[in-house]
């Protein structure tokens, strides 16, 4: 009876730091992170653009399994921006939790012809403020950390938001290309894990 009661109370006193942790490390949070969906699908991915960029994934370049997301752009004059956008909306991570955002990039011709031209990788959490009105540490990119230009074969890019923040609703992934950015990007294996 005794040895009852102590399992009971191992496990009760388990559940109870569990809950409190929140998502134990190496948890991923992205869905469809090698773009191989069985049915052929690129969700949860969702293509963003807007004129002059073509958006999609190509069965012909890929790094791990079938498939790889690509932005295209050839007008070098174009000041728009093109992005694939995943959003997590489970159970967030404890607060001070570290993400951490891994995605293998391959380029093709990538010029960039501008202030803002580049391809970059970003975080965000939702709300983009808290209840105090609070915006830092809710949002981190790539975009003037990191150039990304020419062509270049499979390369890992990594961004870390340090530290979760409370009061998130959803965080959302972003893989873009920027204005006056041409040439043709591809991305796969994209991870967003918590450390």
């Amino acid at each position: 009876m005794k040895r009852i009661y102590l399992l009971l109370f191992i496990s009760a006193l388990f559940i109870h730091c569990s809950e409190e942790d929140g998502l134990p490390a190496n948890t991923q949070l992205l869905r469809n992170p090698k773009i191989d969906s069985p049915d052929g699908s690129l969700s949860p991915w969702v293509p963003i653009t807007e004129p002059g960029f073509t958006l999609g994934s190509s069965t012909e370049i890929f790094r791990s399994s079938n498939r790889a997301l690509f932005i295209e752009n050839s007008d070098s004059l174009n000041t728009n921006s093109a992005t694939w956008r995943q959003s997590y909306k489970g159970p967030m991570p404890k607060k001070g939790r570290k993400l951490v955002l891994r995605a293998f990039l391959k380029g093709e011709n990538i010029e960039l012809k501008g202030p803002e031209s580049n391809v970059f990788v970003s975080i965000r959490a939702f709300p983009v403020e808290d209840s105090e009105g609070n915006t830092s540490g809710r949002y981190i990119t790539t975009q003037s950390q990191i150039l990304v230009s020419g062509t270049f074969d499979w390369t890992q890019l990594r961004l870390t938001l340090p530290n979760t923040p409370e009061e998130v609703d959803n965080i959302v992934v972003y893989l873009v290309m920027g204005s006056r950015t041409t040439g043709k990007i591809f991305f796969d294996d994209i991870t967003l894990t918590v450390e």
